[in-house]
């Protein structure tokens, strides 16, 4: 299978722009049309699964699912069941009555590994989600903060209602600045969703003024998936997660890709930049009650 089977406009002109072609191309071998060998077990280990949606207005939303080890399944080779809802207030099962479009990040925080898929989705009549898979492939282990969930959920935490505004406020750029770690989703061409993490030191996520966010594009697998995304579609959302408190952070906007800026510099190891525009924020407070516990901080 060629990089041209794989890869869309979007992420073959990113990787020409990078000099990247030869290794995307050896790296888009791993990308396949069904489950390989070995996800079944790896997916029902996981506690925490990232999905990322599309509203009526083609704006991008990212969401997080989590639950005991099982609450992802393999029905088959290009069908998994997700046995999690949302947490209250957001708007992932509203998106896809309308957009079936998903994509898909089991993430495993500890061991450092990664699963990432998109399909078709739809909610079967026992509330869970039916996902046939459309392309499926791991990704490098590079940048992820190391946490070990706890399978007992932490009963002190109410969510809150759930806040919508246009801009950031003091407590949630706080967070922000605060992070290590992100989700990220986009939208490819053809319309087909995309969910992808991002993580550095805390502080790499830079908040310049109440709508607009500036992020470094570290040297990855070279694959560029999202990059290739936002250089047809700036449409993006992001999903910060406060894993010591619970608080959730969705933003949706519009992305764009510097290449060259005296900015870069100011990022220790970045290749790239992205400045993000904030067009709708929603913040549930204490909106999960999982629990993450942070291993020794990492870079």
């Amino acid at each position: 299978m060629s990089s041209d089977n794989v890869y869309h406009s979007g992420e073959l002109a990113v990787q020409r722009l990078a000099g990247a072609e030869a290794i995307a191309e050896q790296n888009g071998r791993m990308i396949k049309s069904r489950f390989p060998k070995g996800a079944a077990v790896f997916l029902s280990k996981q506690t925490l699964i990232i999905a990322s949606s599309i509203d009526k207005n083609g704006n991008v939303w990212c969401s997080m699912l989590t639950g005991n080890p099982g609450f992802i399944e393999l029905l088959d080779e290009v069908t998994m069941v997700i046995d999690a809802v949302p947490v209250e207030g957001d708007p992932l099962i509203h998106h896809l009555g309308g957009n079936p479009n998903l994509g898909l990040l089991a993430i495993d925080l500890y061991k450092k590994s990664r699963l990432r898929m998109n399909g078709q989705a739809m909610v079967d009549s026992e509330h869970r989600l039916v996902v046939n898979i459309e392309q499926v492939y791991g990704n490098c282990p590079k940048y992820i903060q190391r946490r070990t969930a706890l399978f007992e959920a932490d009963s002190r935490r109410v969510p809150k209602l759930a806040e919508r505004s246009s801009e950031l406020n003091a407590v949630q750029s706080a967070q922000i600045q605060n992070a290590d770690t992100f989700f990220i989703g986009s939208i490819g061409p053809e319309g087909n969703a995309d969910a992808s993490h991002r993580g550095g030191p805390p502080g790499f996520v830079k908040t310049l003024d109440e709508r607009t966010l500036l992020f470094p594009d570290y040297y990855g697998n070279s694959m560029f998936n999202t990059l290739g995304n936002i250089y047809c579609n700036p449409s993006t959302g992001l999903l910060l997660v406060d894993f010591d408190n619970g608080h959730y952070l969705q933003l949706t906007g519009r992305s764009e890709i510097i290449w060259e800026d005296n900015e870069i510099s100011r990022f220790p190891g970045a290749e790239r930049l992205v400045r993000f525009e904030i067009d709708e924020v929603l913040y549930i407070e204490q909106g999960t009650n999982r629990v993450w516990v942070i291993e020794n901080k990492e870079e």
